[in-house]
């Protein structure tokens, strides 16, 4: 699985709290419908760590170029 799909599945669990909900509480039926490998699903099962944080270090940018809602300090 590629960078983006992990980067999505994080982004998801950002702003869907019924997604992080499940993944935290059910990581293996949240992340059933993605093809990842074993290491990628322990990953995102068990965030913490090195690769979990380099993760949330590369999507960073990505999120906060995204600006805010309109009439926000944005704009």
């Amino acid at each position: 699985m590629s960078r983006e799909h992990l980067e999505a599945i994080v982004r998801r669990a950002i702003n869907d709290s019924a997604f992080r909900e499940l993944l935290t509480s059910d990581p293996d039926s949240a992340l059933s419908g993605y093809d990842l490998s074993e290491e990628e699903r322990e990953l995102l099962a068990n965030p913490q760590g090195a690769d979990f944080n380099e993760l949330l270090l590369n999507l960073e940018p990505r999120v906060s170029k995204g600006g805010g809602p309109p009439g926000g300090p944005m704009d």
